[in-house]
């Protein structure tokens, strides 16, 4: 019995935790944390609105080669059209509630998904989205 009520603590500590993940900061925090960005790709806000609708809980983002990735829920391609990834792809995974909020807070026609040293980050307008947990290893 003492099992089973540690393995539902469990599950519902790490729900907990996928479900808020990321952290909205501002711009300079995120410059002074993870230092410069290296590339960043401009999207529009519109249609990163648009693609909140197709993965309620969690949405993915990873720089391949030159384009965005974006993954919903089961690492379903939500971006680009028709691509595809491997089961090895390490992907940022935030909290689409976090993300509608970084688009809503930063109140610009288009949002930039960054990579940084050794971590990726989103902006818009003067705040910034991290805190991500990696998928794989943790993948809901």
């Amino acid at each position: 019995m003492n099992n089973l009520l540690f393995a539902f603590f469990v599950c519902v500590v790490f729900s907990i935790q996928l479900y808020s993940q990321g952290k909205i900061i501002s711009k300079q925090e995120a410059d002074d944390l993870f230092g410069t960005v290296l590339i960043s790709k401009e999207i529009p806000t519109s249609t990163l609105f648009l693609l909140t609708e197709s993965s309620a809980e969690i949405i993915m983002f990873k720089i391949l080669g030159n384009d965005v990735y974006i993954l919903g829920k089961n690492r379903k391609v939500l971006l680009p059209t028709g691509g595809t990834v491997n089961e090895t792809d390490t992907f940022s995974v935030y909290s689409t509630n976090l993300f509608r909020e970084l688009l809503l807070k930063g109140n610009m026609p288009s949002a930039f998904v960054e990579q940084r040293n050794e971590v990726l980050t989103i902006t818009c307008g003067n705040y910034t989205l991290e805190f991500a947990i990696l998928c794989p290893p943790i993948c809901f």
